[in-house]
C-alpha cells in the first residue's frame, strides 16, 4: 500500500528547453499548458525552463535579415512571419513580429535562471514572451531586460547586478549541452519524468497523452 501511494504522489518534473525568440515557442508551452489544465495530476507537476539559444554569439540583427539568410536572399519575412502569427492567434497570443531582431539570447536566459532560484521563472518567461512577440522589445538591450524582468517581480538590484557581470552564463552553457547530449537540436523540446520526449507545438491532446503516460 506504502508503495501505491507514493507513486500517487511523487512529483512530475517537466523540463522545457526553449528560446525566448523562438516563435513556435510559445505556441507550443500554450498547448502544453491546455493539457496541464487537463492532466488529474497536474498539482504534482514542476516546470523547469532550460536554455537553448538559437543564435549563440550571433549580434542582433532584423528578423528579415536572418530570414533572408536562413532560406535564401529571395525568401521575404513578411509570409513567414504571418503565418506564424496565425497560428498564435489560434491560441489566443498576439503576434507583431515586422521589424523585430534576432540574435543570441544569452542575457535573458541568464535572468531566467535568476527567476528560478526566486519561483518567478513562469512569470518572466511569459513577460519576456509577451514583450518581444507583441511589443516590439528588444531583448538585446540591457535597459529593456531590466525593465522586463522587474515587471515580472524580480528585485532591480539584483537584476543589474547579473547584467553587468556573467552570473548563471555556466548554466545556461550547460542547459544547451546537456540538450545536445540528449539529441536535442529544435525547440520547444518537452522532457516529462526524464523519460517521455515530445517536441516541437504538438496538440493538447498529444502532450496529455504523454504527461499520462508518464
Amino acid at each position: 500500500m506504502l508503495s501505491k501511494v507514493q507513486t500517487v504522489t511523487k512529483a512530475l518534473t517537466v523540463e522545457i528547453w526553449h528560446d525566448v525568440i523562438c516563435p513556435i515557442c510559445p505556441i507550443g508551452i500554450s498547448r502544453f499548458r491546455k493539457a496541464l489544465d487537463q492532466f488529474a495530476g497536474r498539482q504534482r507537476v514542476e516546470v523547469v525552463y532550460r536554455s537553448y539559444r538559437l543564435m549563440p554569439g550571433v549580434a542582433p540583427h532584423s528578423v528579415d535579415e536572418h530570414i533572408a539568410h536562413k532560406f535564401g536572399p529571395g525568401q521575404k519575412a513578411a509570409p513567414i512571419l504571418a503565418q506564424v502569427s496565425q497560428v498564435a492567434a489560434q491560441e489566443g497570443i498576439t503576434y507583431d513580429l515586422e521589424n523585430t531582431l534576432a540574435g543570441d539570447t544569452l542575457d535573458a536566459h541568464r535572468l531566467l535562471h535568476l527567476a528560478r532560484a526566486e519561483g518567478k521563472q513562469e512569470a518572466l518567461v511569459e513577460r519576456f514572451h509577451r514583450g518581444y512577440f507583441s511589443e516590439h522589445a528588444h531583448l538585446f538591450d540591457r535597459d529593456t531586460l531590466l525593465r522586463l524582468a522587474v515587471e515580472a517581480g524580480l528585485d532591480e538590484p539584483s537584476v543589474a547586478d547579473l547584467l553587468d557581470g556573467d552570473r548563471f552564463t555556466a548554466d545556461v552553457e550547460a542547459d544547451q549541452a546537456e540538450a545536445h547530449a540528449r539529441g536535442i537540436r529544435s525547440v520547444p523540446h518537452f522532457l516529462i519524468d526524464d523519460r517521455v520526449s515530445v517536441s516541437g507545438g504538438q496538440s493538447p491532446t498529444e502532450f496529455l497523452a504523454a504527461l499520462n503516460s508518464a
